[in-house]
């Protein structure tokens, strides 16, 4: 039997690896951008783009490498380090609604 998947190990290990794409999204939306325009900010392909997107709830079957993460925060007209802060807010979030889910199923 093959083991976890290394985007499913590195989410377990760093749970705000699993919300990248929900802050890309959350930061297209603020920012008032179009998903076509952030891209084109980019420079890279649609499909490096959203093969960083891949996955649902939390848990991405890939994430992107270095570069693409770097090129998609300036597509964002933010820094990495924004990146990163958003994708942390999001995974506190996602884990205070899953304790307060979890309260309520007792």
């Amino acid at each position: 039997m093959a083991g976890k998947p290394q985007a499913e190990k590195a989410v377990e290990r760093f749970p705000e690896l699993g919300c990248f794409a929900v802050a890309v999204r959350r930061i297209v939306y603020e920012k008032g951008m179009t998903l076509d325009n952030a891209i084109k900010k980019s420079g890279i392909s649609k499909s490096a783009w959203f093969a960083g997107m891949a996955g649902s709830g939390g848990k991405p079957t890939r994430l992107p490498s270095l570069a693409s993460f770097f090129a998609i925060a300036d597509g964002l007209g933010i820094t990495p380090e924004e990146l990163i802060a958003a994708m942390r807010k999001e995974a506190e979030v996602r884990e205070k609604s899953n304790g307060e889910r979890a309260e309520n199923d007792e």
